[in-house]
């Protein structure tokens, strides 16, 4: 008959052999599940001035997989808070589409070919054109209003937007995207002046940092 300190001892291996093999599970098992995610995009920026007053500056986003994007913020401010405003030197929230003493910028959905049109006591900008009706093909189109008291912003098919941000729109982005919100290419027309900015794009597959 085996003593009670050998009986205890074999317990006792018994035991650290099963909590061996249970972190090696747990461990193998993380492992698996890190192995089938996908790897981020990589991003390569081109910006470009483009003169006016304020000054724009292009921003050009390569991503080298398909990606969505999901806020654009610029130092402090974040589109996912409300329409971006720039006052000359720093940027800041507004909840109009139009506000006095700055520039705001954000997007729209042109649901078919046509004229865009923005009814501003400012000075309106649509798709690289300065003016208040611009011609513009199907998909998302910037639009920047400079010191408007009252804006409104009629699509192509006669469907005028409220003037008040709202998150839930479907015609109505607070990132600023000419083009595409999801692809591999992305087109930003920022305002910019007062020094370096910090430009930060968030999407599905990653973040991208640009310096304007």
């Amino acid at each position: 008959m085996k003593s009670r300190p050998a009986i205890a001892q074999y317990e006792a291996t018994i035991v650290l052999v099963v909590i061996s093999l249970s972190l090696a599970s747990v461990v193998y098992a993380g492992l698996r599940r890190e192995s089938t995610l996908e790897p981020q995009p990589l991003f390569v920026n081109e910006e470009t001035p483009i003169g006016g007053s304020p000054v724009l500056e292009r921003v050009e986003v390569n991503s080298s997989s398909a990606t969505t994007l999901s806020s654009f913020s610029i130092d402090a401010a974040s589109s996912t808070h409300g329409v971006l405003a720039f006052g000359g030197s720093s940027y800041s929230l507004v909840e109009s589409l139009c506000a006095p003493g700055v520039t705001t910028f954000f997007s729209v959905l042109a649901p078919q070919a046509g004229t865009l049109d923005v009814a501003t006591n400012g000075e309106s900008w649509v798709s690289g054109t300065w003016g208040n009706a611009v011609s513009v093909s199907p998909g998302w189109q910037e639009v920047m209003i400079q010191s408007g008291t009252s804006c409104a912003v009629t699509l192509p098919g006669g469907q005028t937007l409220p003037s008040q941000w709202s998150p839930s729109s479907a015609l109505l982005s607070s990132i600023p995207s000419d083009g595409a919100i999801a692809g591999t290419s992305f087109t930003f027309y920022v305002p910019v002046g007062g020094g370096s900015h910090s430009l930060l794009i968030t999407s599905s597959g990653g973040l991208d940092d640009v310096a304007i």
